[in-house]
């Protein structure tokens, strides 16, 4: 952990060996500037709890904590890790499944959970880096940054780097408002090489984003926004795989 340094908005490193959620543990600390990384997790979730599967020292599991609560920071930090991601695996195809997921050709790469308590946000990290083999179900549906590149990557690195994007993206937002951001989850986010499905199992088109953080899809010929539902990748990219 020596590498790791204190970058942006977050002042603390905080590193541990095993927790049972890095969220939980920074929630606990009740202060903004964390930055809580462990190479363990026994009971990392993501959204909806389900579980996050992530073998030990092998990727990157982290929170960040920031004050105050913003609504829309799930999205803002989901473009931030986008960006991130997408500059160490270029020229691949780096995409934003809405709120805050980042996809490769078609399978989950980083998922992210915000939590709020007592005036703290918590924003947890969980990005597949150098695992290579994944449980049943799990290998046409996830995939790893060393799998991509072919070659193991430096947590610390990816760590700071993650710190840094999503330190200037909420400073950008701060000065600027949303419209950046906006702007740029509809570059990336419309997911228009892939087949998406609504949360009625319907396929769908994703047509803008609510300056709200609202996502906007057209079901069946009816147009709607979504605030709490979920989206879901049916098939891989059609052009690149």
């Amino acid at each position: 952990m020596e590498s790791l340094r204190p970058t942006g908005l977050f002042s603390e490193i905080i590193d541990l060996d095993e927790v049972d959620s890095t969220n939980r543990y920074a929630l606990d600390m009740h202060r903004p500037g964390l930055l809580v990384r462990a190479r363990r997790q026994t009971a990392g979730r993501g959204r909806r709890g389900r579980p996050w599967f992530s073998p030990e020292g092998e990727n990157l599991t982290m929170t960040l904590t920031l004050a105050p609560p913003e609504e829309r920071l799930p999205l803002i930090a989901g473009i931030a890790v986008r960006e991130t991601l997408a500059g160490l695996v270029f020229p691949r195809s780096v995409e934003m499944k809405w709120p805050n997921d980042i996809v490769i050709g078609g399978r989950k790469v980083c998922g992210m959970l915000c939590e709020v308590r007592g005036g703290i946000a918590a924003m947890g990290v969980g990005i597949n880096v150098n695992q290579t083999a994944w449980p049943r179900g799990l290998d046409h549906r996830a995939v790893s940054l060393r799998q991509v590149t072919g070659g193991e990557h430096d947590l610390d690195e990816i760590a700071m780097l993650v710190a840094q994007g999503i330190s200037i993206w909420v400073q950008a937002y701060h000065e600027r408002g949303f419209a950046p951001v906006r702007q740029e989850f509809l570059k990336h986010g419309l997911l228009g090489e892939y087949e998406v499905f609504d949360d009625r199992d319907q396929r769908c088109s994703i047509v803008d984003l609510t300056m709200d953080g609202h996502l906007v899809i057209v079901a069946g010929g009816v147009r709607r926004t979504l605030i709490s539902e979920t989206i879901s990748i049916g098939w891989a990219e059609k052009a690149t795989e």
